[in-house]
């Protein structure tokens, strides 16, 4: 029963995880670009 607990567990967390790091590289990524336009930030929009 554990098993099946922490397998449930993991298919949640690890994607979530994988999202948040993948969002702050990329963040970091486009601070430190030199060229960054001065136009004001747009948060996309990922509807489904």
């Amino acid at each position: 029963m554990l098993d099946k607990l922490f397998f449930i567990f993991a298919c949640i967390i690890i994607p979530v995880l994988w999202g948040v790091i993948v969002n702050w590289i990329f963040n970091q990524w486009r601070d430190r670009s030199d060229d960054r336009s001065d136009d004001d930030y747009i948060f996309p929009d990922y509807q489904i």
